[in-house]
């Protein structure tokens, strides 16, 4: 009976130090990081009261995001990395989601590095791309494969932990930040090889003003916003370029309303008619 007795009382301890094992593992993540904790609409971060216990962007680390394109196209597909740092912190680890205006996973994310990333999905039908194991590796690339269609602009969402691997939450910080992926507005460039089409606008513009044009020969290039009064609101580009085919992105007029696109390149000059929302 007393050995029965001692099996028990060995088990039970057993089972307890697994537990304590693990209780003081989610502390650090050290595998996958939970969901729903980028920073996202409705969404809260790791830097928060009983999870890691600092709020999020106290400290002097960093958390950066890119993507390599400027711009998407449907069904292609981007590289993504994400990186943070903390000088004397020992472990990292991230959480990542891309949502569109409304709040809804948009695309396909893929994974080119099986060993330091993961992807989940949430009940709330979220994709989550973070780490696999948080170690020392504290810079993560992946895909992210545009939807079929246009659907505007898509924002990616990163939260981030730099900790000093003592195995609790203490000492820890939490990172977010977020990048605007915005669709491309000339996916018909090829209109551009036109020669009496030198000038693109995208039209109406709802957030950025987005501009392809065409120059004919390497020179000044100048493109000037004006109103519909005649008065100059901003020079966009006033400089000298390659020739061939650009596409730049500027900050939308602050009013509403009808604009023209002015734009020169040695002897050609164009003007187009702008909608700004």
């Amino acid at each position: 009976m007393k050995r029965k007795n001692l099996i028990t009382i060995i088990a039970t301890s057993s089972i307890a130090l697994i537990f304590v094992f693990l209780t003081t593992d989610s502390y650090t993540k050290i595998l996958k990081p939970p969901t729903n904790a980028t920073g996202a609409p409705s969404e809260n971060t790791c830097g928060k009261s009983g999870c890691h216990n600092t709020t999020p962007n106290s400290f002097t680390g960093t958390l950066d995001v890119s993507i390599n394109q400027p711009f998407y196209k449907p069904d292609s597909t981007y590289e993504v990395t994400v990186s943070t740092n903390e000088s004397g912190m020992a472990r990292f680890g991230f959480s990542s989601t891309l949502l569109d205006g409304s709040g809804v996973k948009q695309g396909i994310w893929s994974l080119s590095n099986v060993i330091n990333t993961s992807i989940q999905t949430a009940a709330n039908n979220r994709a989550y791309v973070g780490h696999q194991s948080a170690n020392t590796t504290n810079s993560w690339t992946f895909n992210w494969q545009a939807p079929p269609s246009n659907v505007g602009d898509v924002t990616i969402y990163v939260a981030s932990i730099c900790g000093n691997a003592n195995n609790s939450s203490a000492g820890d910080h939490c990172y977010t930040t977020s990048l605007i992926f915005q669709p491309d507005p000339f996916s018909a460039v090829s209109e551009l090889k036109d020669e009496n089409n030198s000038l693109l606008v995208q039209n109406p513009v709802t957030d950025k003003l987005c501009v392809s044009f065409r120059n004919a020969i390497a020179g000044n290039t100048k493109i000037t916003l004006i109103d519909m009064q005649g008065k100059v609101v901003s020079i966009l580009i006033n400089e000298d370029q390659t020739a061939g085919t650009h596409t730049q992105s500027f900050e939308k007029p602050f009013a509403s309303g009808m604009y023209l696109i002015d734009y020169s390149n040695g002897n050609v000059h164009e003007v187009k008619k702008v909608i700004v929302l």
